[in-house]
This record gives structure tokens, C-alpha cells and sequence, in this order.
């Protein structure tokens, strides 16, 4: 029975202990407090709990600030030694009683605020907000509500277009499969949509762009364009004709 029951104790004690080896001149937090290793030698060393100063011996056993404090092994050479210490807190933040190694600061869930501040997430902070109405953002796709007095804004899901409005006039708000989407405009105005089509007619209807096709325009199209050709042809019939012209005459007088 006494084999189970020391390692149950283990377990519960593992929270509340932590071991570490530092160096000299190194630090380490436990329950918001700042433990530093200032000085060691050969069988003690200099400790500091958030300023408050003791000489620890090996395998000696002190309580500081609230700290209880064990160095369990001395690696001494110098400016580079070390030393193993547990650390172990002797009150508990949380349970509503504020002891005299408590502060504000340090556990304001037991301790309290000074002031209007208050306590969130064990730190004292302006509050934002005291009431979920505090916290709308006139956005109809959040969820406005007041969480340790700090506003929270959660996305909510969709079942229609309606509930998607951002308020924005320049956006298209749709509800896709239970999520809002809120699309920009394609066009706002005729020249967005303006294309390179000579044949079409562009134009800005409910944010999106629509062409029109101009009666005729492709037979008038390939009628000029047919005309160009044949002008193309005559202007290169025209220039080969002189040509030949010249070297007749040039033929004749050599």
C-alpha cells in the first residue's frame, strides 16, 4: 500500500514544485513572482524573491516571499556555477483568501482591484465593457457579448441573405452554406465594364457587368474589314505595276 500511495502524493505535488538548475545570475517564475539566483559558493547560495533576500545552505529548506525554497545540489566553479532548487508555492491564488505573500499584482482573484479597475483573467484592467449591450459593433454577423469585462465579437452562422448585412452599400452579402460571404462590387458605374469588343455594348447593372451586342455590328465588321483587304490588294497591284514599268524602261536604254 505505501508504494501507491507515494506516488499519488507525487502526483498531486507536481503542480505546486518546479526543479530547475540555473546559473548564476539567472531567474525563474513561480506564481507571478521572479525567483533570481544571485550568488553561489561552494555549500550556500544568495536568493531573491521579488526582491526579498535570503542565504540558503545546501539542502537547506527557507520560505521567501511566499517561496518555498530548497537547493538540492552546488556545481561550484566560479562565475559559471550552478545550483538545483525546487520551488514550491505555500499559498494558493485562487481560493478566495488574500494572504499576506498576495497582492493585487500577483492574484487579483483573490486580492481584488484598487479603484474602478477590474479583475480579468487574474490581472486588473480598465474594464471595457460591464453588459453584453456594451458591446455592439452594429455588425449583424457577430455575436457581441461581454467577457471578463472585455467586449468579444464571434462569428455566427447564416440561413439567408438578410442576416449578412455588414452594413457596407458597396458589398454584395450572400449566405453560402450557412457562412456570409461579402463581396466587393464587380463595376459601380458603365465605364468598369468597358471591354474591347467594339460590338458590345457595356453596362453596370446591380453591381455586375452586362453586355449587349450591337444589331448588325459583325457583318459591318467583316464588310469594312473585307474592304481593307481589297484596298491592300489594289495599293500592292498598283506599286508592282510601277515597278514593272520602270524596269521595261530600264531594260529598253541598257
Amino acid at each position: 500500500m505505501k508504494k501507491p500511495l507515494i506516488l499519488l502524493l507525487a502526483i498531486i505535488l507536481i503542480p505546486y514544485i518546479l526543479a530547475e538548475t540555473i546559473e548564476q545570475g539567472q531567474s525563474q517564475t513561480i506564481g507571478g513572482k521572479e525567483v533570481i539566483l544571485l550568488s553561489i559558493q561552494e555549500s550556500k547560495v544568495l536568493v531573491s524573491v521579488d526582491g526579498q533576500k535570503a542565504i540558503i545552505g545546501l539542502n537547506e529548506r527557507k520560505t521567501i516571499n511566499g517561496i518555498e525554497i530548497i537547493v538540492t545540489e552546488i556545481f561550484y566553479s566560479g562565475e559559471l556555477s550552478k545550483a538545483s532548487i525546487d520551488t514550491k508555492l505555500t499559498y494558493s491564488c485562487g481560493d478566495k483568501v488574500c494572504s499576506s505573500y498576495e497582492s493585487s499584482e500577483t492574484c487579483c482573484s483573490d486580492c481584488g482591484c484598487s479603484g474602478s479597475r477590474k479583475c480579468s483573467e487574474n490581472s486588473c484592467i480598465s474594464p471595457e465593457c460591464l453588459t453584453d449591450e456594451a458591446c455592439n459593433d452594429s455588425n449583424q454577423l457577430t455575436e457581441d457579448y461581454c467577457s471578463n469585462y472585455v467586449c468579444k465579437h464571434k462569428e455566427i452562422g447564416c440561413s439567408s441573405n438578410s442576416e449578412c448585412n455588414d452594413n457596407n452599400p458597396d458589398t454584395d452579402d450572400v449566405c453560402n452554406k450557412g457562412s456570409c460571404q461579402n463581396l466587393p462590387p464587380i463595376c459601380k458605374t458603365d465605364e468598369d465594364c468597358k471591354d474591347t469588343n467594339p460590338c458590345t455594348i457595356e453596362k453596370c447593372i446591380n453591381k455586375d457587368c452586362q453586355y449587349e451586342q450591337i444589331q448588325d455590328c459583325e457583318e459591318k465588321k467583316e464588310m469594312k474589314t473585307e474592304k481593307q483587304e481589297i484596298k491592300v490588294i489594289n495599293e500592292d497591284s498598283s506599286q508592282n505595276f510601277i515597278k514593272k514599268f520602270f524596269n521595261w524602261i530600264k531594260n529598253i536604254f541598257s
